[in-house]
């Protein structure tokens, strides 16, 4: 639904009506709002996002994709942009070093510890003159 609301989906303002729900942190994670299309006027409950709705209010305007075929299909325009999947990236970014660092020490760590103990000492000796 989402693709075919990005390739065919019609973009126009809403009228927030409502604030249908809140997280547990207060933000506003969905609005009712209410359009008009070509054959009728819809009011749909839309989810929105990463604080995006704290601006709405109601008699105020958002941005909404619908579907021409069936108006019921609404989306905000904003989360058809996909940012959703810029935080997803760059949370997989982050990890990814992480990891290798993580990696990257481990190897460093076993090496000492090799050469350590080729040399005759244990990991957790006194080193010579310490």
């Amino acid at each position: 639904m989402l693709q075919n609301l990005r390739e065919h989906g019609q973009r126009t303002e809403a009228n927030v009506v409502a604030i249908a729900g809140r997280t547990e942190e207060g933000w506003t994670n969905s609005l009712t709002v209410r359009f008009s299309t070509p054959p009728r006027t819809v009011q749909k409950t839309i989810d929105v996002g990463d604080g995006s709705g704290n601006d709405a209010k109601p008699g105020g305007h958002v941005a909404i994709v619908y579907n021409p075929t069936d108006p019921t299909e609404v989306r905000q325009a904003d989360r058809l942009d996909g940012s959703e999947a810029d935080g997803i990236r760059l949370g997989s970014v982050v990890i990814g070093l992480l990891a290798a660092g993580f990696l990257v020490g481990t190897a460093r760590e076993v090496v000492r510890v090799r050469e350590q103990t080729e040399a005759g000492r244990t990991p957790d000796a006194p080193r010579p003159g310490a």
